[in-house]
């Protein structure tokens, strides 16, 4: 009987552990990642087509698989890449082999003209969270579904530079890892918004106070 009760409790441990969600703390390089954005933006919108030419950095690592989640947690640290030459241009070589991604950046590129004017007019500004933010409407509908379809495509890049940076630290690509770094991609993101706004244009700070630029 008691051989019965060790096996029984080995068998259950086994299965608990099994079920664990490792988090990991991912390391988030806030330097790197803004001039990726930046990087990403001249190519694949069309701003400088001299960068097509750049050679690519090292190939990024596959991901893991994720694990079923369950009430135990493993703190897992990932190594850091704080000093590491060339991270910008290795975060912008995974987002490139993001096609979403791609596509996401090229036609934010292709619709500029006709978000600058409703921009221009105060109608719309640019909320702490990354995306277009009505501000002194009313749309129309054209520019109703002009708005929608850019936060889309905001939203794809966000996330996409989230994955990267999941995949430059060796992390599995789980839910809890994206919900931890999503929001800092997004902090980024709407960081270079505001500074790349135009004088006259609705902004948000961080501490949610809207102003003209």
């Amino acid at each position: 009987m008691e051989k019965y009760h060790k096996f029984l409790a080995a068998a259950l441990l086994f299965i608990v552990a099994s079920c664990a969600v490792i988090t990991v703390n991912i390391y988030f390089p806030e330097k790197d990642v803004k001039e990726a954005y930046k990087n990403l933006e001249k190519e694949l919108m069309g701003a400088d087509k001299n960068t097509q030419d750049k050679k690519p950095e090292s190939r990024p690592q596959g991901r893991p698989e994720g694990k079923p989640e369950s009430s135990i947690r493993f703190e897992l640290v990932t190594p850091a890449y704080a000093q590491e030459p060339g991270l910008a241009d290795k975060i912008s070589e995974i987002v490139k082999k993001m096609p979403d991604v791609v596509a996401a950046y090229k036609e934010i590129g292709a619709r500029l003209p006709e978000i600058d004017k409703v921009q221009d007019r105060g109608a719309v500004g640019e909320g702490n969270d990354g995306l277009l933010a009505v501000r002194e409407g009313p749309l129309s509908p054209a520019e109703k579904q002009l708005v929608d379809m850019m936060n889309e495509d905001r939203r794809t890049i966000m996330r996409g530079m989230a994955k990267a940076i999941i995949r430059i630290n060796r992390a599995p690509e789980t839910q809890e890892n994206l919900k931890q770094v999503i929001p800092q991609a997004t902090g980024q993101f709407a960081s270079i918004r505001r500074d790349s706004a135009k004088k006259g244009w609705w902004i948000q700070e961080p501490n949610g106070n809207w102003t003209k630029k």
